[in-house]
């Protein structure tokens, strides 16, 4: 769009970015996000939002009433010709309403103009957009034409506000007479004032690209010339300062300007404007000042007040959550994914049972250990994988079950030396050796979601991977997680140390109790070793810290927590490359709230065995499925899933 018809929407904007504006909203955001900052919680947040939103109001009002625009009469040196109030539903009472006090303003205003000026030709312009001069230029032309003068509406603003609220067709009009495409006939439209009055209008005619030039040319003066010989007063309606290129050559043929402002008047700006428009000869011989009840009345300026204080609030609180789940999602972007690659997997055969199976287990632990018949049950499965030295050993594997129907959530640790089949090497491994993957083909953590559902006999729909130096960072970014003895416990190699009772443990806390596989407790002013402390045990307490971090880090309860968990979450996790962001809300979501013994923990009961090569392993003494039926009122293959 050419520079002569300026947008509707950078008219909109214009109206926005006022200093006024800028600076109220500039204190609410800097106050909201402060105080955001600290209160990190959704009550925390429309607390600080509200607190932003009434500081940006009172910002705003004290510099409509006190700032350098609050006293108009202080500012101008020409006379205001009338102080119009605001005329809800009716912006033009002199044909609307002409018995109205604001009819009546404007009838002032027109006996006000003709004391200001002889002249004949006059534009009504405004300092910025939106400030009502179309209205003004209808209103001024209508009260002038009812005081029996000889009036000729013209509207000259690229936008045609004129055309449109008389509802008529804007072309022909005044750039296709500059152009000579139209005569007078043509280009006028007629306006029933009252019985005994019309008002001659001209439209704002046709866009045509070399408008400067066409207004520029003789053309033009010879029809202001003619319209002169006919009519007393030729009211200009042009667009604001500024907005029109083409005003160089408009002012050439006006004898003065009005100006439309409204109180909160800008005396640097003003003072630019009237200079400039004395420089192209159309110098300013009066004022409007529009809206002026903003200051003869306090109750509309604390309506729009009001007003601001809500439209301030939901942009800070639009803006912030904005902001947090964009930063939720450009974390989530930069999640490590492997492939999940069910399909390779699906192609790799499954393990027989031992040919032999009293030489490598009792007949009894390889029914235990034989693949059950995988079934996809009304339930989500997540498989967790932890590993304390990157990802060469998986050292806890854990199943998790989110039923759909409500039902309690089901955990399952699985040993990592647990002895079950292994479809890469077709023979019997722990459990965690399939974590080292098949080749170049299948990565470790679909091998071993593979393994996972040969035992279990569920499907594995997702897998997460995390190292416990990020699970570190996970614990401290949820505040810590309790760890409750009895006795005070250490073990200086794993750099652990926690006094008796309660402790909300930092990460690297957490992280030294999981580690601990030698760990002491102070009993009778005596260190001695704790009774069963096992890889199991160790099993054990990594589970109570994952529920102990799911059940703080699901409670979010702001989007900068949200973001935050998921900044954390993405630093310390590999994930599947199927698991999308909108699914791993909605599992946080569901589970907000959720206390860790309303979770299902079920236990695989296992046997120590030692293989033909001598290795010390853990055989399951009996199969999934019967475990899974002693929690669901159903066999397994009907349970709730």
């Amino acid at each position: 769009m050419s520079s002569d018809a300026q947008p509707k929407k950078s008219s909109r904007i214009a109206r926005v970015l006022t200093a006024p504006n800028l600076v109220s909203v500039g204190v609410g955001l800097i106050v909201f996000w402060l105080l955001a900052g600290q209160w990190r919680s959704s009550g925390g947040t429309i607390a600080a939002a509200v607190i932003g939103a009434v500081l940006a109001a009172a910002v705003w009002m004290l510099w409509m009433r006190f700032g350098h625009g609050s006293d108009i009469t202080k500012v101008v040196e020409e006379p205001i010709l009338a102080s119009v109030p605001t005329t809800e539903g009716r912006p033009t009472p002199t044909l609307g309403d002409p018995d109205s006090e604001a009819a009546q303003i404007y009838l002032d205003a027109v006996a006000g103009l003709e004391g200001a000026t002889n002249g004949q030709v006059i534009l009504v312009s405004s300092s910025n957009p939106g400030l009502g001069a179309t209205t003004v230029a209808i209103n001024l032309a209508t009260a002038a034409t009812r005081m029996g003068r000889r009036v000729v509406l013209i509207d000259a603003d690229p936008s045609g506000g004129v055309s449109k609220y008389g509802r008529s067709d804007p072309v022909p009009g005044w750039t296709d007479l500059a152009a000579g495409t139209a005569n007078l006939e043509e280009a006028s439209r007629m306006w029933k004032v009252d019985e005994d009055n019309t008002l001659p209008v001209i439209p704002v005619g046709s866009d045509i690209a070399d408008r400067g030039d066409v207004l520029g040319g003789m053309q033009l003066a010879n029809i202001i010339d003619e319209l002169t010989e006919h009519a007393d007063l030729l009211v200009v309606n042009s667009a604001p300062i500024n907005w029109d290129a083409t005003l160089p050559q408009l002012g050439t043929h006006a004898d003065g300007t009005v100006l439309v402002v409204t109180p909160e008047v800008d005396s640097k700006q003003l003072t630019s404007i009237s200079e400039q428009l004395a420089d192209i000869g159309a110098p300013i011989i009066g004022y409007i000042v529009n809206r002026a009840d903003r200051l003869i009345d306090g109750r509309p300026l604390w309506r729009r007040s009001l007003k601001r204080t809500l439209s301030t609030f939901l942009i800070l609180i639009v803006v912030y959550s904005g902001w947090n789940f964009y930063s939720a999602w450009d974390s989530w972007q930069g999640v490590e994914r492997h492939t999940f690659d069910e399909v390779a997997l699906d192609e790799l055969p499954e393990v027989p049972p031992p040919v032999e199976a009293g030489e490598v287990l009792t007949e009894e632990a390889a029914i235990a250990v034989t693949a059950a018949p995988t079934e996809k049950g009304t339930y989500d499965t997540y498989m967790v994988v932890g590993s304390d030295i990157g990802e060469a050993r998986a050292d806890v594997i854990i199943l998790v079950m989110l039923p759909s129907d409500g039902e309690p959530p089901v955990m399952v640790s699985l040993p990592r030396d647990l002895y079950l089949p292994n479809r890469c090497t077709q023979g019997y491994t722990r459990l965690n050796a399939n974590f080292n993957g098949c080749g170049q083909e299948i990565n470790g953590a679909t091998l071993l979601s593979g393994a996972v559902e040969d035992f279990t006999g569920v499907e594995v729909d997702h897998f997460a991977l995390f190292t416990f130096d990020g699970f570190e960072e996970i614990i401290d970014e949820v505040g810590g997680v309790e760890i409750c003895v009895e006795h005070a416990v250490r073990d200086r190699k794993a750099e652990l140390s926690l006094p008796a009772g309660c402790t909300n443990a930092s990460g690297a806390q957490a992280l030294a109790w999981v580690r601990s596989r030698s760990t002491l407790e102070y009993v009778n002013g005596v260190w001695r070793t704790m009774d069963d402390v096992s890889d199991l045990t160790r099993n054990e307490r990594q589970q109570d810290m994952i529920l102990s971090m799911l059940e703080k880090a699901s409670d979010f309860d702001s989007p900068q927590e949200m973001a935050g968990m998921v900044r954390s979450l993405s630093n310390a996790f590999t994930l599947d490359d199927q698991l999308g962001l909108g699914e791993a809300v909605g599992v946080a979501w569901d589970l907000r709230g959720l206390s860790p013994s309303a979770i299902v923990r079920i236990t695989i009961p296992v046997d120590p065995h030692e293989t033909v090569d001598g290795a010390q392993v853990l055989v399951a003494t009996v199969p999934f499925d019967e475990l899974l039926s002693e929690y669901f009122a159903a066999p397994a293959e009907d349970a709730p899933k």
